[in-house]
């Protein structure tokens, strides 16, 4: 039923849209279309939509705000997974520094190669 609403929404702005028919047929479509939204069946289907929408936008907030905390959490947190910086130090977040290698003239990835500039 949605689908076909919404076919009929696309197909009716379209031909208003694009059409060169005249002020009379765009009246004439705007009455179909206001005939069309004052049905009660429409009305339902609307007011059902904007019920699921809006419990799907809820629920996608929700989730949304547990993902952030939780990686809030980690990153905020002692954990003792290494972080890498571009340097070429290994650091914990504890402070520990690890495996001092020099990063100078490496390339953004092992495969990538270096770009000399003149």
């Amino acid at each position: 039923m949605f689908k076909k609403l919404t076919l009929a929404a696309g197909f009716g702005a379209g031909y208003v849209l694009g059409a060169k028919a005249g002020r009379e047929r765009y009246t004439q479509l705007e009455a179909k279309f206001r005939e069309f939204a004052g049905m009660p069946a429409v009305q339902n289907a609307t007011a059902s939509v904007k019920e699921t929408a809006s419990s799907v936008a809820d629920s996608a907030k929700s989730t949304v705000n547990e993902k952030v905390e939780k990686v809030s959490d980690k990153t905020s947190g002692n954990s003792s997974e290494p972080s890498i910086d571009l340097s070429g130090t290994t650091t914990t977040t504890t402070g520990t520094t690890t495996g001092t290698t020099p990063m100078a003239g490496a390339s953004a990835s092992r495969t990538a190669p270096d770009i000399t500039r003149p």
